[in-house]
């Protein structure tokens, strides 16, 4: 009776903790966001479904975000080289190369921030999430009469690392 006892125990623990992995509250989620109707499109847009936990959706947005912010370093490679003799243009964009590339911009916060969660160090990709935000903030605010796609990728870029912050920081806290 006793080992019976202990089956079952350890199956309702089983099966309490699969349902809380798979029961990821997304309205919850999306309502902690600055953009709610962009979090909702956002994780709607997961291949099969919004459905899964905390922790694969909170993948599936830096996925997302990498993705992003590979597409705007490319659009700003782009309008470097379309700016022709303009220095105003040319050193705006240049800035931008800077605080979205790889050497401490927000493709480098990305990238490390992949790896600590792969890790589960949540605590750090949330700081990251904050610290990424304030470089897309930085090149937007450099120019505000822009009127190339840069401000409308770097606001997707933005919103996503918001909703990313959103849910890694209600990782932290389970």
């Amino acid at each position: 009776m006793v080992r019976f006892s202990i089956l079952v125990a350890v199956f309702l623990f089983f099966v309490a903790s699969s349902y809380a992995d798979h029961d990821a509250d997304v309205q919850s989620i999306c309502k902690q966001t600055e953009v709610p109707s962009f979090c909702l499109t956002l994780l709607k847009s997961k291949p099969n479904g919004v459905g899964g936990d905390l922790k694969s959706l909170a993948q599936y947005t830096l996925d997302a975000l990498h993705t992003n912010v590979s597409n705007t370093l490319v659009l700003i490679d782009k309008l470097i080289a379309h700016s022709g003799s303009d220095p105003k243009k040319q050193n705006h964009y240049k800035d931008c190369l800077a605080l979205f590339g790889e050497n401490g911009g927000v493709l480098s916060y990305v990238l490390d921030s992949l790896k600590r969660f792969k890790h589960s160090d949540f605590n750090q990709v949330s700081a990251e999430m904050v610290f990424l935000n304030f470089h897309v903030d930085d090149c937007i605010s450099r120019d505000p009469s822009d009127t190339s796609l840069l401000p409308k990728y770097a606001h997707v870029v933005h919103n996503i690392a918001d909703t990313t912050l959103v849910m890694t920081n209600m990782l932290v806290r389970s």
